[in-house]
């Protein structure tokens, strides 16, 4: 932290207030700064953390600004949520601050056509992509190759998406992705099979690097390209092919796009030796800050909030330390429970698993007396673990080791778990370097 001392005293505006902004706030008031955050809910989780919360629509630029310029706000960053990055980026071109931000990573992040325009240019293999309306929709459907893939064309997160395999699962589907879409206009794509993953490049100063490469494994009884996978594991059993044949063409796109700093996140499938992206982000969201921190020494979480107030990432004199391929074996466990399986009776074992020395850091995001139900969201993690470890084998032992731990049961004693999936399912080869 104490490459960040000079922010000790100055005050950082955080937009949103979500579970995962906890974490945020934890970090900057470790830096010493004083953490507003603000929000429509007075009760938002990440308020409990901050120094001050605010009650302020956050997507109202005009009131941000008022709020900023009577409170001499130092900064202003937000984290995990598309639709608070322009009014985070407006605010701060009116402010005169720094966001990472431009608006082309805006426009680009948070809309499928043009991210797939842009990765053609360069190059960069996409998947077949029909636009459809609300208006043809249900023309489309006898004209699409089955299986694909369905999501709103200005939807995150997965919700509303999901895979159609014949005619009249695709409509279904159309109508609740069109429901999640301000535009009703959805992304009607050809499905991609192999294993999905998530990488990150951190951009410092105009140089982007790979930070990370996680495999996203999940239970066949799910379909993929949701928002939570059941199992990541880093480094990818692909970097070298990846770090070999596209990755110089997407380092290019991001220079010539002008993109100077910040995070970016891209997710798609590989396929034997085939990449193919779908989706790109320049948030908090595919990051996993603690796992980078245990093998680089260093936390982009930190590095955004120190943008935030200082319009620098950090010393570039550090940056030798990037390494997506990691010196051992990162990974995150989410614990899924299922829909509908009554309310949570009993949580066991959180606790102990958090004590094991290969996890880093732990999310309990539900707790005794909730239950879950799809409604907006496709998914929920009861908790979330953040593994490093020094080996492949110590990593499968310690997830194991959490699979055996934790219990999650309602009032008749049923587990309200799903299954998790099954390490024995990975090939040591892939993963043993």
């Amino acid at each position: 932290m104490e490459l960040y001392n000079k922010l000790i005293g100055k005050k950082l505006l955080i937009l949103g207030g979500i579970k995962k902004i906890t974490d945020i706030v934890i970090r900057a008031k470790k830096m010493g700064v004083y953490v507003y955050v603000a929000d429509y809910d007075e009760n938002s989780p990440a308020k409990a953390e901050a120094d001050e919360s605010v009650l302020l629509n956050v997507l109202d630029v005009d009131a941000v600004v008022e709020f900023c310029k009577a409170n001499k706000i130092d900064g202003i960053t937000t984290g995990f949520v598309d639709i608070l990055l322009k009014p985070c980026f407006d605010a701060c071109q009116r402010l005169n601050l720094p966001f990472y931000a431009t608006e082309k990573m805006i426009e680009v992040s948070t809309d499928k056509i043009e991210f797939k325009k842009m990765c053609k240019k360069y190059d960069i293999p996409v998947p077949k992509t029909y636009p459809v309306s609300k208006e043809n929709y249900i023309e489309m459907a006898t004209k699409l190759d089955y299986p694909v893939f369905v999501k709103p064309m200005d939807g995150s997160g997965s919700r509303g998406a999901s895979v159609c395999r014949t005619e009249e699962d695709y409509i279904n589907q159309a109508k609740i992705a069109l429901s999640f879409s301000k535009k009703e206009e959805i992304l009607v794509e050809e499905y991609l099979e192999g294993v999905d993953f998530i990488l990150d490049y951190i951009l410092v100063d105009g140089t982007p690097y790979l930070l990370s490469m996680f495999d996203r494994r999940v239970c066949l009884d799910r379909p993929s390209a949701i928002n939570h996978a059941n199992l990541l594991i880093s480094p990818s059993y692909k970097i070298d092919h990846y770090l070999d044949t596209i990755h110089p063409n997407v380092t290019k796109m991001f220079k010539e796009m002008g993109f100077k700093n910040g995070l970016i996140f891209m997710q798609g499938y590989t396929n034997g030796d085939k990449i193919t992206f779908f989706e790109m982000g320049c948030r908090l969201g595919g990051t996993f800050p603690e796992v980078d921190e245990y093998f680089i020494g260093m936390n982009p979480m930190d590095m955004l909030i120190n943008f935030a107030l200082s319009g620098e990432m950090i010393n570039k004199k550090e940056c030798h330390r990037f390494n997506a391929k990691f010196n051992g074996c990162g990974g995150v466990v989410n614990l899924l429970v299922k829909e509908n399986g009554k309310t949570i009776k009993s949580i066991k074992g959180i606790d102990e698993v958090c004590n094991i020395k290969e996890v880093q850091h732990c999310i309990k995001n539900m707790n005794v007396g909730e239950s879950f139900e799809v409604k907006k969201i496709t998914d929920k993690p009861v908790a979330i673990f953040y593994l490093a470890a020094d080996s492949f084998e110590e990593f499968k032992n310690t997830v194991q080791q959490i699979y055996n731990t934790v219990k999650v049961d309602n009032a008749d004693g049923e587990s309200m778990l799903r299954p998790v999936y099954e390490i024995e399912l990975l090939k040591d080869e892939d993963y043993l370097r």
